[in-house]
């Protein structure tokens, strides 16, 4: 007999909690096979004259007591059932104490309270506070906590949790406890213990108003002298707060911790968790990528403690409201150390490779999405990039000073409480004095508008006319859509390729200006253009939207070589790539030989010339767009022809301009010790995608001078990206690269994740079996998160081309590994899903093998709600 389908929660279905938890009191004795737990609420009823039942939820434990005012509930008020327990007849206010047992050791879900390396450590966002003891594990309800940690002290010296350390002591048997006390109310999702044998490192922080904060991160003994790099980024996070959001750090402790084989990061109160991979840095073991994004993520947890945990979700719809926001904030954070519109760059290349694809495939959901089946789901870029993107766009139109108003107007007004995105706009609205009621259909409405440019110049009076629309394909439940509010920043470029200047809405004389979209379509008027000239739109992405500007080739062609604004000019790039990437696909298809256009190799000699001010922004230029870019706006997804067009046009650039790209790769090689600053970041980036331009020619001097670079290197971003680029070629050299590699590092665990990830990325002809078959590698544990997430990320979610291999492997191993992580209760099939979600736009033949491997995934009986969720979805 099948399953039923599982049933979902909707926004509009949400009620206040009938009872609110004031305080918490946790005792915990912590043991790896039996951990008891005694927990008492002060619990007061929200209207007294009800007469409603107490519902905590609670699973995977044993009840052992439950106690109201100190007296034993009789079994005649106490129903338990495998989702919690509901306890009748309740007086208006009341303690509630009650006493469970878990067991750690068994718990392979990695929610509540499970083991680690020996560790013992909890993650309870979003619904894992239930696994640890009975409470209405809802994010609405705030209580303050004071946590009592009791163990084994040789087995578990450090006993951490949230807020500040209150009392501890020993005992006589060789047990110890620490109790803590949070002093802010908070969810029960940023609750956190950890327990264990760490290292640790210890700094401290003085706040803009002189307040004493000890830094504490914990991490293993051997990687502790490794974290360093960490905690300059955790004062540094906590001064750019200060300096650039006004918001002070508010415990007197901030304690952050690395767990080797854990996977993600955690925002828990003054006790945040990260993997080993997100805290430990090396110049011989840690990517210049790996830098950034260390320093992006520890600051994205330490800014949740004011966008997340200060003030926090009213229910799991506003998880935009927590996650947008403090992401828009990490890349604030960054883009203030990089060169003007770099960074922005790298962010939209992300943007547009992981989110995109959500908003033109089955997954399409909203930021604010309207109902879910499993909320662990909706954990995605949608909610997390997209989410910035709007928060982004309420920058770009009410400027910085506007903006910095409004935010701080909603953290004055909503310190303390659970709140919804409406109480954010309406902080905007009023500090700018402006109605952003449409702007939030960005919040309710799924998908990516699509707007068209078109452009005329009056002369003799000397005008611009922009004429421009915008429309929104249907979406799941959502098949229409009205207009947006959308900011679209526009600049000109004279035909000599110098800065205009111009009016708009009878303003100041400027070189951009910020035009509003509200309609289907409308008009706006540049005066005082003095010259035909070129819009460049959309500056800074100033709008997650895609857009077609009407320009020709010649016209981005001039963008990519002179517009001022980071994003154009690479934009211009792009399209230019994609344009051509798709006419020679359709070349091969008509049988039409491949034929560059000198027009474009003649504007890829200009970018190695030097056009481009600094190294990252040239390697960004010289990057050709990939799938799932090449693709986007498609109907149908001509794989096959993209690939064998694109590695056409890199040949064809590496023959002609092979002296150049040699001379640029010597002319950026490192003279001296690693940095990882902007300079040296921009030098090895440009260096390595000039690599990276030779290897179609796989000739033995330059396979040779991977395989150097492999073995030579003195940093692991040099090593690892030539490593990558040899996975992709049949050669000796490619199995050199990869025994020397794994050899030299397998003594360390991070790195030989790298290994792994690299080969799972290979776009090599029958590589799909070399993947398949690296699972079998003693080096390989399923167990271990971290390298799970690069090895099943590195295959299901970025290697396009192997993934799709036309025997269909790469489907049928998704389908085992998506029925393998739900067996072990793990949530997250999402994640590797985003390929097969398309489904419908591939060829007839791999459509047809990518339905039978979900089909067979959906029929399997036992499966949990939530990989059913993923499923029938991709299916409908």
């Amino acid at each position: 007999m099948g399953q039923q389908p599982p049933s979902a929660v909707y926004l509009k279905d949400y009620a206040p909690p009938e009872f609110q938890v004031l305080t918490v009191d946790l005792e915990m004795d912590l043991d790896a096979s039996r951990t008891i737990v005694r927990n008492r609420m002060q619990v007061r009823r929200v209207d007294p004259a009800s007469k409603s039942s107490f519902r905590l939820n609670g699973v995977r434990q044993e009840l052992l007591e439950v106690l109201l005012n100190g007296e034993e509930v009789g079994r005649n008020r106490l129903t338990v059932d495998a989702e919690g327990l509901t306890l009748d007849d309740v007086p208006g206010e009341f303690e509630l104490s009650i006493r469970t047992a878990i067991s750690p050791e068994k718990n392979s879900t990695r929610h509540g309270m499970f083991m680690l390396g020996g560790k013992l450590a909890t993650q309870c966002e979003p619904e894992g506070f239930r696994a640890i003891t009975y409470f209405p594990d809802r994010p609405d309800i705030l209580a303050k906590y004071r946590v009592t940690l009791r163990a084994d002290q040789s087995r578990f010296p450090h006993l951490l949790s949230n807020g500040n350390i209150v009392a501890h002591g020993r005992h006589q048997d060789g047990r110890h406890w620490v109790t803590w006390d949070d002093p802010f109310p908070k969810p029960s999702y940023i609750f956190g213990v950890m327990a264990g044998d760490f290292g640790v490192l210890r700094d401290e922080f003085i706040t803009r108003s002189g307040k004493r904060v000890e830094l504490g991160i914990y991490a293993d003994h051997e990687l502790i002298e490794l974290c360093r790099f960490a905690m300059e980024v955790v004062k540094r996070s906590l001064t750019w707060d200060e300096q650039t959001y006004g918001l002070e750090y508010d415990l007197g402790v901030f304690n952050v911790v690395a767990l080797t084989g854990w996977s993600g990061a955690m925002e828990n109160k003054g006790l945040n968790l990260f993997e080993a991979h997100g805290i430990i840095t090396n110049p011989e073991i840690t990517t210049d990528d790996d830098y950034i994004i260390i320093e992006r993520i520890i600051g994205h947890e330490q800014f949740h403690n004011w966008t997340g945990n200060r003030i926090t979700c009213r229910d799991w719809f506003q998880l935009c409201l927590k996650e947008g926001l403090t992401r828009f904030r990490d890349q604030h954070f960054i883009e203030d150390k990089m060169p003007d519109g770099v960074w922005r760059v790298e962010i939209i290349k992300q943007l547009r490779r992981n989110q995109f694809p959500e908003d033109e495939g089955p997954a399409a959901h909203p930021i604010k999405p309207a109902s879910y089946v499993a909320i662990d789901n909706f954990y995605t870029n949608t909610v997390y990039d997209k989410g910035a993107e709007v928060i982004r766009m309420l920058r770009t139109l009410l400027g910085w000073t506007a903006f910095r108003k409004g935010f701080d107007r909603y953290i004055a007004q909503n310190d303390g409480m659970a709140v919804t995105t409406d109480e954010f706009i309406d902080a905007m609205a009023q500090a700018s004095g402006r109605s952003l009621d449409q702007f939030q259909r960005w919040f309710s409405q799924a998908g990516r508008p699509h707007v068209v440019v078109r452009a005329s110049y009056e002369r003799e009076h000397r005008k611009l006319n922009l004429s421009i629309s915008q429309q929104c394909r249907p979406t799941p439940g959502q098949p229409d859509k009205l207009p947006f509010h959308i900011p679209i920043k526009v600049g000109l470029v004279a035909k000599d390729g110098s800065p205009l200047t111009f009016r708009v809405f009878g303003g100041a004389r400027a070189d951009s200006a910020v035009l509003e979209l509200t309609q289907s379509e409308q008009s706006f008027v540049l005066e005082d253009v003095d010259q035909p000239a070129v819009p460049s739109l959309l500056r800074g992405f100033s709008a997650p939207v895609s857009i077609d500007a009407g320009l020709s080739d010649a016209e981005l062609a001039l963008l990519m070589a002179r517009d001022t604004d980071s994003f154009s000019r690479w934009d211009a790039a792009q399209t230019l790539g994609v344009r051509l990437v798709r006419k020679l696909a359709s070349d091969r298809a008509n049988g039409t030989p491949m034929a560059v256009a000198e027009e474009f190799m003649e504007a890829v000699r200009h970018i190695l010339s030097g056009a481009a001010p600094d190294g990252l922004a040239r390697a960004q230029l010289l990057t050709l767009p990939d799938e799932p870019v090449l693709s986007e706006g498609l109907a149908r997804i001509d794989l096959d022809g993209h690939f064998a067009a694109r590695n056409h046009i890199r040949k064809e650039i590496a023959k002609r301009y092979r002296d150049r790209l040699l001379e640029i790769y010597s002319d950026h090689a490192e003279r001296g010790a690693y940095v990882p600053d902007i300079e040296g970041i921009s030098r090895r980036r440009l260096k390595n995608v000039a690599l990276e331009m030779l290897t179609p020619l796989e000739t033995a001097d330059v396979l040779d001078l991977c395989l150097d670079q492999v073995t030579r290197s003195r940093n692991m971003t040099d090593m690892f990206e030539a490593l990558c680029y040899l996975t992709h070629v049949d050669c000796p050299q490619r199995q050199q690269a990869v025994d020397w590699f794994y050899d030299r590092w397998k003594g360390h665990s991070t790195v030989v994740d790298k290994w792994f990830n690299a080969q799972a990325l290979s776009r090599m002809p029958g590589a799909v079996d070399r993947i398949i078959a690296l699972e079998q590698h003693p080096a390989f544990d399923p167990n271990n998160f971290a390298r799970g997430l690069l090895f099943y990320g590195g295959f299901f979610r970025q290697n396009r081309i192997a993934f799709h291999d036309p025997s269909g492997k790469g489907y049928e191993f998704l389908a085992d590994r998506l029925l393998m992580i739900d067996r072990l209760g793990r949530s997250g099939s999402h994640y590797i899903m985003p390929q097969i979600n398309q489904w419908r736009r591939y060829d007839p033949a791999r459509q047809a093998l990518m339905r039978r491997a979900l089909e067979r995934v959906s029929g399997t009986e036992g499966i949990s709600d939530g990989l059913r969720e993923n499923v029938a979805r991709a299916l409908q």
